[in-house]
């Protein structure tokens, strides 16, 4: 018998406790009614997922899934209005979940969330500066952790950014406003397919890796709690990175050629770039490129050969182009339905890194070239 069944003195509740049995009808009350529900959700770790489309919807559903959270969702316009009513749902490979409206902790505004313990960022980088004002109302610095998965190379902006919204100096190697921040690449064939509405039809791979942390814990400490984090999630491969910079140069050698070349094309599928003899040698020369500049970048920070890239990221990354069928990248979408693509961050940046390393880029430079004329033309910023 726990003291916490009764809502008496603490002295009170010990001496009742030594003389009365709780017969089980009442025990089967307490955990049956709201104020159960409520005393069990509080005595989860709480996550805010912000950004609930194609792969925060994925992965934010995979968290309440497991049962071992509180999950909270921002949403915004359609996508609020639409689960509020009828949920949110994903139809997956790997398993469907659907969170029904009456369970979907739902908000427009983070600051009706509260601080929590995780928070997931999964918006688009062209949204990058909006992330200090939409997660600031989370944070607790003794105990929030941040992880953002985003393409792009878009760490050292970020954290820049953070740091002057919360006041702090922005030379500083700690973290005051967090406990720590993450970056994460998903790697997995995930579509919003309509508001409240995604779809994932192939892989679900989420390396991680550390951005930066506060003075009081390490790079060790923080790598195992997030491991620890998505330990009891079902149906999610993770994949720990020592050198965050290596993971997002990794996930780029997928991104540069499928991305760029399903764009550059003006708006065609993985199943297109992989069986075109043309395409499928020009993905090659991009991967071969990326790596290169890659590699260029690790050394120069001065990380050991053994994390740099090779042939067998390259060739991981086709097989699995090879067997996603006609899956439309995120960028293809945003240019056929002529949204604001992710061109600095994804594009621009690795360009621009390879030109500052001295690292000769042909291929990429002229996909860039065609990828930010398309950009101007339709006036996707």
């Amino acid at each position: 018998m726990r003291a916490s069944y009764f809502r008496i003195s603490k002295t009170l509740t010990v001496c009742v406790c030594q003389f009365i049995r709780p017969t089980a009808a009442f025990q089967s009350a307490l955990y049956s009614s709201d104020a159960g529900r409520i005393f069990e959700a509080e005595s989860k770790p709480s996550v805010a997922v912000v950004g609930v489309g194609a792969v925060g919807g994925y992965y934010g559903a995979r968290l309440w899934d497991c049962g071992a959270y509180d999950v909270k969702f921002h949403m915004r316009g359609d996508n609020f209005s639409q689960c509020k009513k009828n949920g949110l749902d994903v139809k997956s490979v790997h398993g469907d979940i659907h969170i029904p409206s009456d369970q979907l902790q739902a908000y427009t505004d983070t600051s009706e969330i509260g601080k929590v313990d995780w928070v997931v960022v999964a918006l688009k980088s062209t949204s990058l500066n909006a992330i200090p004002s939409l997660v600031s109302p989370l944070l607790d610095p003794e105990r929030t952790r941040i992880i953002v998965i985003m393409n792009g190379l878009i760490e050292n902006d970020l954290i820049k950014m953070l740091k002057e919204f919360h006041g702090e100096n922005v030379d500083d190697e700690e973290l005051n406003f967090c406990k720590a921040l993450y970056g994460g690449m998903a790697l997995l064939c995930s579509n919003r397919v309509a508001p409240g509405s995604i779809e994932h039809s192939f892989a679900s791979l989420l390396s991680y890796g550390v951005a930066a942390h506060s003075a009081d814990t390490t790079v060790k400490e923080s790598l195992d709690n997030c491991q620890e984090f998505w330990k009891p999630v079902k149906n999610v491969e993770t994949r720990l990175e020592l050198s965050l910079l290596g993971g997002r140069w990794r996930k780029n050698v997928w991104n540069l050629p499928f991305n760029g070349i399903s764009v550059a094309m003006g708006g065609i599928t993985v199943d297109k770039v992989v069986e075109d003899e043309g395409l499928r040698k020009l993905a090659y020369e991009v991967m071969d490129e990326t790596i290169a500049i890659a590699n260029a970048e690790l050394e120069k920070h001065g990380y050991d050969s053994s994390l740099f890239l090779g042939d067998e990221d390259k060739e991981k990354m086709f097989d699995l182009s090879d067997n996603m069928g006609p899956y439309k990248t995120s960028t293809m979408i945003d240019l056929t339905e002529r949204r604001p693509m992710e061109v600095q961050y994804l594009f621009q940046e690795p360009l621009k890194r390879a030109r500052s390393l001295g690292v000769d880029v042909p291929h990429l430079e002229t996909i860039v070239a065609q990828i930010c004329a398309l950009q101007k033309w339709h006036g996707l910023f």
